[in-house]
């Protein structure tokens, strides 16, 4: 179980988009000869990741017929090959190496919605069941007839569990409103259709009934039955309601 303390906290009014995920432009590279020449070797393949400036191939030049090597300019994965050994190079690129660490999610952006998306505002996206906090990075107009605008925002791809194209939701934070106690949404619970709060006082927990105010499904407003500083069950807390309600027993009024 989680235990916080109550205080003084805010509420954010949200507005609802959805987008998805796409690789930025500066994270995806075309690798091609420096020089004329014919392919020797080729030291990687599709799928195999890479590392900044790790061979990729030795190519024998026409003009000085020496070899060199082309080296990766990016760490990433190797996303394309268009090149075999023995072939003459030429302008066309060889390889497409992407990096994937950071994923821009593009979010659809509708005319009801514009006037209260700006750049800088925090988002909350979701993806397969994981929350990311983010902000917004830009907004620019879609494609000619597409009827949205789009925000862009930069996500941290840690668990490498995204991949681009992958459809996201997300939560624009357009309001926040200070209240001067608010509790994890998780911690209440219901018991004898009341809400309560189990608050901690030393190794015991009571389930306290408690008057309740706005809430943005992250944290809610406690008007009354709590004070501020006192410790309560933020997380887990149905733990509790289910040893209590095998007990039978009461709680604070």
């Amino acid at each position: 179980m989680e235990i916080r303390t109550a205080g003084p906290g805010s509420i954010e009014r949200h507005i609802g988009v959805y987008g998805r995920l796409v690789t930025p432009p500066d994270r995806v590279v075309q690798s091609r000869a420096r020089f004329p020449g014919i392919i020797h070797d080729i030291r990687i393949n599709v799928g195999d990741p890479v590392s900044r400036d790790q061979v990729l191939a030795v190519i024998e030049s026409n003009e000085s017929l020496r070899s060199y090597e082309l080296r990766s300019p990016i760490a990433g994965v190797v996303q394309e090959r268009m090149a075999n050994v023995g072939e003459i190079t030429g302008a066309t690129p060889l390889f497409t190496l992407v990096n994937n660490d950071t994923l821009w999610a593009e979010l659809r952006i509708f005319p009801s919605q514009r006037f209260e998306v700006q750049p800088g505002q925090d988002v909350h996206v979701s993806h397969n069941g994981h929350l990311h906090d983010s902000h917004i990075a830009s907004v620019t107009p879609g494609t000619q007839g597409q009827p949205y605008v789009v925000a862009r925002v930069a996500l941290t791809n840690s668990r490498g569990d995204m991949a681009p194209g992958d459809m996201v939701s997300a939560q624009v934070d357009a309001e926040k409103v200070a209240v001067a106690l608010a509790v994890a949404s998780r911690a209440v619970q219901t018991l004898e259709e009341q809400p309560v709060v189990f608050v901690q006082a030393g190794d015991r927990y009571t389930a306290r009934t408690v008057s309740l105010g706005r809430t943005d499904g992250r944290f809610t407003e406690v008007r009354s039955g709590l004070e501020a500083g006192e410790r309560y069950v933020a997380d887990n807390s149905y733990l509790l309601k289910a040893e209590l309600l095998k007990a039978g027993a009461s709680h604070e009024h």
